[in-house]
């Protein structure tokens, strides 16, 4: 799961790199400044949207801001896919079924339905499940790295 207080300070780090404020952020990313005071007081969670467009902004890896990692990979990163093909990609790669991550990760079919053909992305949390039971990037699921 999501270690809040490392994301928290990770993304202070950057803002500080970056010379921004949490207003400066806000702006940057569209999103409330609110949103941004919650997230890095750690009061709620980053959404799937908030950790891609500070990944973005800051040219780092999405692994590295949740904590997966200890380095940055200050590199150029593939523009955000749509979850669906990265999705698709993930399951020909790992060779697993949506029938398998139901049982093993205990989701529900119509959660990866939508994931494949509603055009949705999976939570934060459920990014870090997924790269750690299958060994990959939170930034190899989000189609940022090969």
């Amino acid at each position: 799961m999501l270690n809040h207080r490392l994301f928290s300070e990770r993304l202070k780090e950057f803002m500080d790199e970056y010379e921004l404020n949490e207003t400066a952020l806000s702006e940057k990313i569209k999103m409330s400044r609110v949103s941004v005071s919650g997230i890095l007081n750690g009061a709620h969670d980053p959404s799937t949207k908030f950790l891609i467009n500070v990944a973005e902004l800051f040219h780092c890896s999405a692994d590295y801001l949740l904590g997966l990692t200890d380095y940055p990979k200050q590199t150029e990163f593939e523009p955000v896919k749509d979850f669906g093909i990265c999705f698709r990609k993930f399951l020909k790669d790992f060779k697993t079924s949506q029938y398998y991550l139901k049982k093993e990760l205990h989701i529900s079919s119509s959660l990866t339905y939508k994931w494949l053909y509603k055009n949705t992305t999976p939570s934060v949390n459920m990014l870090i499940k997924l790269a750690k039971r299958f060994g990959c990037s939170v930034d190899y699921l989000l189609g940022r790295e090969k």
